[in-house]
């Protein structure tokens, strides 16, 4: 009976009308774009996309009118560096996927391991979720096993409802090439950082060399950096420029280390992770360096983290850093579903709401390169929005309406539909 209930309702908010107009009347707007903050705005949704947005917006007689008086309409939220939707699996666990294999490391591609069934999709619609920066485990090197050097390549997707159509939730693939700079990272390689910026530099001179005639590649060298032709080839668009390196590092010596690769190897880099990235935020700035961060990290699980801070986006901000926020493996299975409670704790440690909210729906569309689609409500991008019974960044509220390119998601997941189905005989008296 419940997965009837649950395909009905996903059916129906699955098969929008491609050509309805839709307005959204009312709200308090909070654009994360060009128009700022509207106490009370209208946005206009055609075709999936956002038609108009603004105080006074003209609505067609034929349009759909919800009226959000007295919540808040906001931009989709962007989960970052996220294992969403890679397994089936909430409650235990970290979710992400890997390449064993020695011989596959950069050319290992994340985006084919997306479940479009996974539960943890309509848990994170939920929570305002429109889409997510999904990424591969870092680099690991097992016993005995050759150096390790890249992840994989990352892959931004949406967490529309496909119904019963099927397709793709891919949005862009291979947004970048993801590894670790860190203690994991300099074990995978040999144990030291020295050897995993050796072997870096390396694979990125040979990619350089394969870029120039594919088959003047030494074999051998190939095997000494366990690379395989698709790794080099997937190197290729970072050495030109075109894929940035997404590297874990938390260590404020590591990420020095980071940012000197990049200048000298002359690639781009995003930072994830970036526990002590505060104590050198001026040199972050200075190289015009994205981070992503756990906003919630205080306390040295590791000694990379010996330094952390709820003060780090505060920091970094202040310095002229772009900010996202993801969640640590400590606290994934949680935190894959609900970004918004770490944006809202860095609202007390020094952000305001806004750059708070930012850092959850504009700032991750920037740093990945997909701004002109989504992260804010503008004119001509994909109709992501979330209408919210209040302060997106309080605990207490809740998602009213979710759409995803235009199409009205459905509000339920098979988990919460099976606990609302027994907690009466749980919580009964004398059970």
């Amino acid at each position: 009976m419940i997965r009837a209930l649950l395909l009905s309702a996903a059916l129906a908010a699955a098969t929008p009308a491609a050509a309805e107009t839709v307005a959204i009347v009312g709200a308090r707007v909070l654009t994360m774009g060009a128009a700022g903050d509207l106490p009370t705005g209208t946005v206009v949704v055609r075709d999936g996309k956002i038609a108009a947005v603004g105080a006074k917006v003209a609505i067609a007689k034929d349009a759909r009118v919800i009226d959000a008086r007295g919540q808040i309409l906001t931009p989709g939220i962007t989960a970052t560096v996220s294992p969403m939707a890679l397994n089936d699996t909430i409650g235990s666990g970290y979710g992400g996927r890997g390449s064993s294999n020695s011989l596959l490391t950069a050319g290992f591609d994340i985006d084919e391991d997306v479940n479009p069934n996974s539960p943890q999709i309509p848990e994170a619609r939920i929570e305002g979720v429109t889409r997510a920066v999904v990424t591969p485990n870092p680099q690991m090197r097992g016993p005995n096993a050759p150096a390790r050097v890249f992840g994989g390549q990352a892959a931004v997707i949406h967490l529309a409802d496909l119904g019963t159509e099927g397709g793709d939730l891919t949005v862009k693939p291979r947004v970048a090439l993801y590894l670790d700079a860190g203690e994991m990272g300099a074990s995978a390689a040999g144990g030291s950082r020295g050897a995993l910026m050796t072997l870096l530099k390396q694979a990125f001179a040979d990619a350089r060399a394969y870029a120039r005639n594919p088959a003047s590649v030494d074999p051998a060298r190939l095997e000494e950096l366990s690379l395989s032709r698709a790794d080099l080839a997937a190197l290729v668009p970072v050495v030109q420029g075109r894929e940035p390196l997404l590297i874990e590092a938390n260590r404020a010596s590591d990420i020095r280390n980071v940012l000197a690769l990049a200048k000298a190897e002359k690639v781009r880099v995003i930072l994830s992770g970036g526990s002590e990235a505060w104590m050198v935020a001026k040199e972050i700035a200075a190289a015009n360096v994205p981070v992503v961060i756990d906003a919630e990290e205080n306390q040295a699980f590791q000694w990379e983290n010996l330094n952390a801070t709820y003060e780090n986006a505060a920091i970094l901000h202040d310095a002229g850093v772009l900010v996202a926020f993801k969640p640590s493996v400590a606290r994934i299975v949680f935190l894959i579903r609900t970004p918004r409670f770490i944006a809202g704790r860095t609202a007390r440690y020094g952000l305001t709401p806004h750059e708070a909210l930012a850092a959850i729906t504009i700032n991750p569309a920037r740093i990945f390169g997909m701004a002109d689609r989504f992260g804010s409500i503008e004119a001509g991008k994909d109709a992501d929005l979330v209408l919210w019974s209040g302060d997106p960044l309080e605990t207490t509220t809740v998602a009213r309406m979710v759409m995803i390119r235009g199409a009205e998601q459905p509000l339920t997941a098979r988990n919460r539909a099976l606990r609302d189905r027994y907690i009466g005989a749980v919580m009964a008296p004398g059970k």
